[in-house]
C-alpha cells in the first residue's frame, strides 16, 4: 500500500472542504448584507398618500418637509390630532419635525384700503407692534385671524401681543362692538385703528369669509366704535322722526361734529348721511330734554 499517496489525497480533500466552507460563508454573510439593506430601505421609504398629492414620511424620516396643501391644511382649521411627536392633520401623518417654520420676511402688514381692513382669506401676515417686534398671523376662512396653528405646533411660545391684536380685530367683526370697551380703553382703540389706516366714518372690516361695517366716531361721551346698525337708528331717530327731539323748540341749535343744525319744525334735523351723528352737542339751555330758562 502507497500510504504517502494516501495521505496525499486526503490532504486534498480536505482542502477541498475548507474552501467551500469558506465560500459558503462569504454567500451567507453577502445575502445577509443584502436583506439588511432591503430593510433600512424599507424603514425609510415614503408612502404616497391617496388625499393629498404628497408624501407622508415615517418617523424615522428627518427634515423632509410636509408640502405646502398639508401646511395650509393645518392653518385653516381641518381636523388634527396629536399622539406624541406624531400629528395627523386630514388623513396625514407627520411628525413635529416635519413641519417648517413659517419665514415672516416677504410677509406683509395688513393696512386699510379705502378704509377697507381686508386680512384675506387663508392668508398669512405680520402685524409689527410699538416696540418694533414682528408677530406672525394667519387668516383662515373658517376661524377669523390668529396664531399660527403650524407654529403652535412646533412649540412657538404664547405670544401675548399677538392674541390682544388677533382679539381686537375679532371684536371689529361682531354685530355690536360696543362691548370691546370691556377689554379695551379707547386710547388703545384709537391706536389699534390709527396704526391700521382707518379713518374716522364708516369702515368695512373682510376676515375669512366674513363681512362687517363700522362706525369710527369722534365722540367724547359715547363708544367711539358703533355698528352701522347702530348708527342707522340713530340716524332715523334725528332726521325721520320727532320722537327723539320732542321735548326741544323749533329753532333751537345742535352741534353735530362741530357743526351747526337748527331744529327743524317736525323736530328733526338735516344732516347728511355719515356725518358723525354720535358726536353731537345738545342745546345748553336744556337739561336731560328739558328748557331750564
Amino acid at each position: 500500500m502507497n500510504i504517502n499517496g494516501t495521505r496525499f489525497r486526503q490532504n486534498q480533500l480536505f482542502k477541498q472542504l475548507i474552501q467551500k466552507s469558506n465560500s459558503n460563508k462569504s454567500l451567507l454573510e453577502a445575502q445577509l448584507r443584502k436583506d439588511n439593506m432591503t430593510a433600512d430601505n424599507k424603514r425609510d421609504s415614503f408612502i404616497r398618500s391617496s388625499v393629498v398629492s404628497s408624501e407622508t414620511y415615517t418617523p424615522s424620516i428627518k427634515r423632509n418637509y410636509i408640502s405646502q396643501d398639508i401646511l395650509i391644511d393645518m392653518n385653516s382649521g381641518k381636523y388634527m390630532i396629536q399622539n406624541g411627536n406624531v400629528v395627523e392633520c386630514n388623513g396625514n401623518r407627520f411628525t413635529v419635525d416635519q413641519i417648517p417654520q413659517i419665514d415672516g420676511t416677504n410677509l406683509k402688514e395688513i393696512r386699510a384700503k379705502n378704509n377697507v381692513m381686508d386680512f384675506g382669506s387663508n392668508n398669512y401676515f405680520k402685524y409689527i407692534s410699538a416696540d418694533g417686534k414682528e408677530h406672525l398671523l394667519y387668516s383662515s376662512k373658517k376661524n377669523g385671524i390668529g396664531s399660527i396653528l403650524s407654529e403652535d405646533f412646533r412649540g412657538v411660545p404664547y405670544d401675548k401681543t399677538l392674541q390682544r391684536y388677533a382679539s381686537f380685530w375679532k371684536y371689529m367683526m361682531s354685530k355690536d362692538p360696543v362691548y370691546m370697551n370691556l377689554d379695551f380703553t379707547n386710547q388703545e382703540i384709537k391706536a389699534y385703528l390709527n396704526e391700521a389706516g382707518i379713518k374716522q366714518g364708516f369702515f368695512t372690516m373682510k376676515m375669512g369669509g366674513m363681512e362687517a361695517t363700522q362706525f369710527y366716531s369722534a365722540s367724547k361721551n359715547d363708544a367711539i366704535v358703533q355698528s352701522k346698525e347702530r348708527y342707522d337708528e340713530q340716524y332715523e331717530a334725528l332726521t325721520s322722526t320727532f320722537h327723539l327731539l320732542s321735548n326741544y323748540a323749533p329753532g333751537d341749535v345742535f352741534k353735530v361734529s362741530g357743526k351747526e343744525y337748527i331744529l327743524s319744525e317736525s323736530h328733526t334735523l338735516d344732516i347728511p348721511y355719515g356725518e358723525d351723528i354720535f358726536d353731537i352737542e345738545y342745546p345748553k339751555n336744556y337739561w336731560y330734554g328739558r328748557r331750564i330758562n
